[in-house]
């Protein structure tokens, strides 16, 4: 039998595919996002919050407000993953949890969803959240000046074409994607559609910021070469601006259970993201 060819870099069809399957990386992800939404309705019993505030005119241009308990705190905006086509904000509230207890607000958003809406589009719906909490910051009594943007996987890669904006001032990206073209090559785009030229009009490794601004990565350390290399790739660039970058590579977590750190107000993820906030 003839070996594969190759499509990207060492990669066969097949192996790329099986590099960006990230649910095929466990037996189920049903555990996972039971927990996502279980710790999620926990924290929103627990905290002020605003639901389903409409940021933009799509039926699913909406966030979720966790305000701050003072004035003047930092803001994070929390992008949720499922591979720009599933999931919602409602999974993801326990991310703020932990910021609440210091201090800060957080915003967890949601975007129109692939394949019927286009990747363009979904990183303008993002864009618009952001133009909406810049000019609505006291509703969560944060500091337009102290913006911070993160999310998990595909969402890591809305929250790095953030980074663009000069009204972020930091960002924490888990899991994300940033080169968009072997993406595109993998089975991923049976549904992103992709072609070559709005690959790289959304990879925020070719769009890193013009402005000095801090750079935290986290990929699982169980996670497959491609998603852990996405990571090392963009912490590497970044470095290379002169930007302070860490990358960080919690033991044992698969691409699923990594974001489930914010859940642990001692893990490493959570402390880290809290002093970039504060």
């Amino acid at each position: 039998m003839a070996a594969e060819a190759l499509v990207y870099g060492t990669y066969s069809q097949s192996e790329l595919n099986r590099q960006y399957d990230a649910a095929g990386t466990v037996p189920s992800v049903d555990p996972y996002f039971e927990r996502f939404a279980t710790e999620s309705a926990r924290e929103r019993a627990k905290l002020e919050n605003e639901l389903d505030v409409a940021y933009g005119s799509g039926e699913r241009e909406r966030l979720d407000l966790f305000p701050a308990t003072d004035s003047g705190a930092p803001l994070f905006i929390f992008i949720h993953g499922g591979y720009w086509r599933r999931l919602d904000k409602s999974f993801f509230s326990f991310v703020a949890g932990p910021i609440a207890r210091a201090g800060g607000a957080t915003a967890v958003i949601n975007y129109p969803l692939a394949p019927e809406a286009a990747l363009d589009q979904i990183v303008r719906s993002t864009q618009t959240a952001l133009a909406w909490l810049a000019k609505n910051a006291h509703r969560a009594n944060a500091d337009p000046r102290r913006f911070f943007a993160g999310g998990h996987s595909a969402g890591g890669q809305l929250a790095g074409m953030l980074a663009a904006d000069e009204r972020i001032r930091g960002i924490f990206p888990i899991s994300g994607l940033f080169d968009l073209e072997p993406v595109r090559l993998s089975h991923v785009n049976e549904w992103m559609t992709l072609d070559s030229a709005s690959a790289a009009r959304n990879s925020p490794l070719l769009h890193l910021p013009a402005h000095k601004m801090q750079l935290i990565a986290s990929a699982g350390g169980a996670e497959t070469d491609e998603f852990r290399r996405q990571s090392r790739s963009y912490v590497e660039a970044w470095s290379k601006l002169g930007y302070p970058a860490t990358l960080l590579e919690p033991a044992g977590h698969n691409h699923f259970s990594v974001v489930l750190e914010f859940a642990d107000e001692e893990s490493d993820l959570t402390q880290a993201l809290l002093r970039m906030l504060f």
